[in-house]
């Protein structure tokens, strides 16, 4: 990006295209952003993700989870959530602010569960919830299951576990980093209609 990046138009459509190309290409860095939000102490917690899905109409960021993490309870009290992308090929820092939206058991999940593979369905068979304190360690994956993917009859009990959380993107702040000049762009979006305005580095 040179020759665009004086054009938010431009930048934008290429966060776009980054993001949207983020969701199948594992190599890419923004595939694995940061994802975070606030517990019920007011204290920020964040985890890296997997980026499932992104919705260049709707302008929602989708990533999965277990509907027994401690993250679950924390958006259901307050829904405002953030995430990270950065890149250290393009040097592109992406900061997008959400509010995240909880589906489970719902057509959104099901149709996510439909496309999930037995090796990830796993994840949503442990005997006890993510983030349980245990005396070992250990995945918390029943021993008979270890080192093999369940039967498409037995992963199907991992479903209610199963969480699609689809985040609306509130605003976008892209960073590009270069050695001639660091450029930094806030992007609002009300009503899905974005309001550029430069900011200082």
């Amino acid at each position: 990006m040179t020759s665009t990046e004086e054009k938010p138009e431009s930048i934008y459509q290429e966060i776009q295209n980054l993001l949207l190309n983020a969701v199948n290409n594992r190599s890419s860095a923004f595939h694995t952003p940061v994802f975070s939000n606030i517990s019920e102490n007011n204290l920020i917690q964040s985890r890296t993700i997997v980026l499932r899905k992104f919705n260049n109409e709707k302008l929602t960021l989708t990533f999965h989870s277990d509907m027994r993490s401690p993250k679950i309870h924390q958006l259901k009290k307050n829904n405002n959530s953030c995430f990270l992308f950065y890149d250290t090929k393009i040097k592109i820092q992406l900061r997008i602010k959400t509010t995240s939206k909880i589906n489970n058991q719902n057509q959104v999940t099901k149709k996510a569960w439909d496309n999930t593979s037995l090796a990830s369905r796993k994840c949503y068979l442990t005997n006890q919830p993510p983030s349980s304190l245990t005396d070992k360690p250990q995945d918390g994956i029943p021993e008979h299951l270890s080192g093999i993917d369940p039967k498409i009859d037995e992963s199907e009990l991992g479903y209610k576990n199963f969480a699609v959380i689809e985040n609306s993107i509130q605003n976008i702040e892209w960073l590009h980093l270069n050695y001639l000049g660091h450029k930094r762009l806030n992007i609002k979006l009300e009503n899905l209609i974005p309001e550029f305005n430069w900011i200082i580095p």
